[in-house]
């Protein structure tokens, strides 16, 4: 993932778990794992769009949807993806080392649901690794994607499964009706009814 989306990334996880506020542009940097440069490039759109105001000290986030949607619209899956292989092969990989991984896509998106599902079929399985973690050669395949996982995802993504917002950026960069079902239940859990609330928990 390109910088710009760590740190959008991070604003939108943060403020879905209520957290909007950032002491400093800094802060929000080293969070993302981004150089300040490029937290201060990242935020001067989701200035621009209304989705984050100044603040003395800091910024913080007014629209946590605005934030979440930037995000979903820059994805692009196929830049990310390492391989796509069996189900099999995947589980092997998750089973037979010490490597970390994180679950995406639909099969993450029933975690944040609290495992509600209309929709019988997942569709594609996504699976985050470090891409330099993988060495061995896969089996073609068109059951589950591999995709590269950042150091930041590495250390914070600590229950097994990519972040809330990178699940809905992910879904919504998928193409067909069950990613885009799954997208459809998250956005309706937290964006149903009108933000007006803004929180700024975070100091």
């Amino acid at each position: 993932m390109k910088g710009n989306e760590l740190v959008w990334r991070t604003v939108a996880d943060a403020a879905l778990r209520g957290e909007r506020r950032w002491s400093s542009v800094g802060q929000l940097a080293d969070e993302s794992g981004v150089p300040l440069r490029t937290g201060y490039l990242a935020i001067e759109r989701l200035l621009e769009i209304g989705a984050m105001e100044p603040r003395n000290p800091g910024v913080a986030t007014t629209n946590p949807e605005k934030v979440l949607t930037l995000l979903a619209a820059w994805r692009n899956l196929r830049k990310d993806t390492i391989a796509r292989t069996t189900l099999e092969a995947a589980q092997s990989l998750m089973d037979s080392s010490q490597r970390p991984y994180a679950i995406g896509g639909a099969d993450a998106a029933l975690v944040y649901l609290d495992g509600w599902n209309n929709v019988a079929d997942v569709g594609m399985r996504y699976v985050y690794m470090p891409a330099n973690t993988i060495t061995e050669p896969l089996p073609s395949g068109d059951e589950v994607s591999i995709l590269a996982m950042d150091k930041r995802a590495t250390r914070n993504w600590t229950n097994g499964y990519s972040s809330l917002a990178q699940t809905y950026a992910d879904l919504f960069a998928q193409a067909g009706w069950q990613a885009e079902e799954f997208r459809r239940m998250l956005w309706s859990r937290h964006f149903a009814t009108p933000d007006w609330d803004q929180k700024e928990t975070r100091s």
